[in-house]
């Protein structure tokens, strides 16, 4: 496998050190465009618990603590959780931030815990979004909010070479997850897409 190839594959499970490399540049500006982008469609503003799936290097975790009073996240790279530990120090310290090692498939949480569901740039990794889908749908409160945001619509060139890179990475449409996400029994989704990028957000609620 070339090096090229073993850096991009990190963006499924960071892992050493080209792991730490990726999971750095998590936070940095171009993530954060994208992530301030997809914040915009989440309408719930206050929420007293939110969560963030994937959360790489803690960034999304620290924007949900400005609308929460209290933030958790959930990785299952141990690169990931502990860069997002140091990004959110202060706040763990505090007791308004928890990061833990987990799989999106089996979330470590009590039925009806989170106001805000988040996901980004992590559902091309989920290998049983079903099961993903219906966790983050156990785990969220009546009236929750639960928001996907891709740098991908799913059929953008750029992407699908990537896909055929990385292992084990899925591309999905908005109509894709909006089946998927209704099948899990999400109601109320809406698909939004960027007007000068191949980005994506889906929003969806349990009522």
């Amino acid at each position: 496998m070339g090096i090229m190839k073993k850096f991009f594959s990190q963006t499924k499970k960071p892992e050493g050190f080209l792991g730490k490399m990726m999971v750095n540049g998590m936070n940095g500006a171009s993530h954060s465009a994208l992530a301030d982008w997809g914040f915009g469609f989440i309408k719930k503003e206050k929420a007293a618990r939110s969560l963030d799936c994937g959360c790489g290097g803690g960034a999304n975790v620290k924007r949900l603590l400005e609308r929460s009073e209290k933030a958790c996240g959930i990785d299952y790279s141990e690169v990931s959780v502990q860069k997002s530990r140091q990004t959110n120090a202060g706040a763990i310290r505090g007791g308004r931030c928890e990061i833990r090692h987990a799989d999106v498939c089996s979330l470590p949480f009590e039925n009806d815990s989170f106001d805000i569901v988040t996901a980004f740039e992590t559902v091309y990794f989920w290998q049983n979004i079903d099961k993903a889908f219906s966790e983050i749908y156990r785990v969220l409160k009546s009236e929750g909010v639960f928001a996907i945001t891709n740098e991908s619509t799913g059929t953008d060139k750029t992407s699908v070479k990537f896909s055929q890179i990385i292992d084990g990475m899925n591309l999905y449409t908005g109509e894709k997850l909006k089946a998927l996400l209704e099948n899990a029994g999400f109601t109320d989704v809406e698909i939004h897409s960027h007007p000068d990028k191949p980005w994506l957000n889906v929003t969806a609620k349990k009522l």
